[in-house]
């Protein structure tokens, strides 16, 4: 899935400094709120890093006719910085939310028409468990569901306009919803609470959303290079061999934050409960769910994982040895099996640019980025150089049990490493 940035104490799923200028400031992944680059303010989804950054990396490792992969491209920052470049690109995400998103950025320049409201239908086929009556009245609920009828009647990048205008409108009219922990979104307490909008409202407010999006599609022009937007796993790369040039990407971190949950309102446009069905949920890197998993007698990782392992198992704390080994080896596994298959598709000499950032587990430190180095290496990559930027404000800090640990400082890491 997608990448987290940092946040404050006041958790905030897009909270980071907005003090300085992007321009004035030293030029880190790290997205400022504030930015527009790049449609990060239409949805501001988790991000790995700015589109500013995405852009000078590209262009400082650019060749002749490349092609870059963004295994866990998230809102498509990478594959929009790739085509502000002119290069051909692809990216996957397993949240089928960030590929709406990015669909509709990598439509920038070319515009998009808007979306009508539907015919109203008074008999509207309608199931009584609808993940969207968790926070809408009966009525809110099906005026919802006519719309997304008639944008899956429509091509993907015709209708991504249409959902990104259904996501942020529903996020705004459930604000009241969200607390200070972005892993959980309070559902109504009782009829009293669900949000109720009169029908010709609710679509003035969609209508609205859709043309704020669409003149900002047309505030820049960039090339038209082949772009794919995939809904797919990072451990299983639809990709030949021996076909990308450079990796430019930030995996989940190990941080046991939820993503899905995260975005439940969203996925509930699109008709997914998370909280009945779990498959998105059990599926995406870094998960809290546990899947059944191996027998890991012979250990497929190097040594600083397997020490990490070994850590978590050895602390007091309750479950350490339980479910906490088992999602710290989940996560490894996922990442081993990620960088698997990033090698496979990787062409000789292919470069790969890594944004990660340490984490704890209790006062256990979790050195990612030295995690990423020595498996990629195991794996026939060089390391090249890495650049570290120290965090103040990091995802530790959701748990406020978890502050509870004396913890050290934590980095985030830009690494590069060359295949061969």
């Amino acid at each position: 899935m997608s990448s987290p940035a940092d946040v404050g104490d006041q958790v905030d799923l897009f909270a980071v400094d907005r003090a300085v200028p992007a321009r004035a400031r030293k030029l880190t992944p790290k997205r400022p709120q504030s930015d527009t680059a790049g449609l990060a303010d239409v949805f501001p989804y988790y991000a790995g890093f700015s589109f500013d950054w995405a852009q000078t990396q590209l262009q400082a490792n650019k060749t002749d006719a490349p092609v870059v992969l963004d295994p866990w491209n998230g809102s498509g920052t990478t594959t929009l910085a790739a085509r502000s470049n002119g290069i051909r690109s692809i990216g996957l995400d397993l949240n089928p939310i960030a590929n709406v998103v990015a669909q509709l950025r990598v439509q920038v320049g070319n515009g998009a028409e808007r979306c009508e409201p539907p015919k109203y239908r008074k008999s509207t086929p309608f199931t009584d468990d609808d993940p969207l009556l968790h926070w809408f009245s009966l009525a809110t609920t099906k005026r919802l569901r006519d719309w997304t009828r008639s944008l899956r009647a429509l091509p993907r990048s015709r209708a991504a306009i249409g959902y990104v205008s259904l996501f942020r409108v529903v996020r705004r009219l459930t604000d009241s919803f969200e607390g200070s922990n972005p892993t959980w979104v309070r559902r109504a307490s009782g009829d009293d609470a669900l949000v109720d909008l009169d029908r010709k409202e609710l679509d003035k407010l969609i209508v609205e959303d859709q043309f704020f999006i669409s003149t900002r599609l047309t505030s820049e022009v960039y090339a038209d290079v082949p772009t794919s937007i995939i809904t797919g796993s990072s451990t299983c790369l639809p990709l030949a061999d021996q076909t990308v040039d450079l990796i430019l990407t930030s995996p989940p971190y190990l941080t046991r934050i939820d993503y899905a949950v995260a975005y439940s309102r969203e996925l509930a446009v699109l008709g997914i409960n998370v909280s009945r069905d779990r498959t998105l949920r059990s599926s995406l890197m870094g998960t809290t769910l546990i899947r059944p998993q191996r027998d890991l007698s012979d250990s497929p990782y190097g040594s600083i994982a397997s020490q990490l392992l070994q850590d978590v198992s050895s602390h007091q704390s309750k479950a350490s040895s339980g479910y906490y080994l088992k999602q710290t080896r989940q996560y490894l596994d996922d990442l081993v099996a990620s960088l698997d298959e990033i090698t496979r598709v990787a062409k000789s000499n292919a470069v790969m640019k890594l944004v990660v950032q340490d984490s704890y587990y209790k006062d256990i430190p979790i050195r990612l980025a030295e995690i990423c180095v020595e498996e990629a290496e195991l794996r026939g990559w060089h390391f090249s150089k890495w650049d570290q930027t120290e965090v103040s404000r990091t995802l530790t800090q959701v748990n406020t049990a978890a502050r509870a640990y004396e913890k050290g400082k934590v980095h985030e890491t830009v690494m590069k490493l060359v295949k061969g």
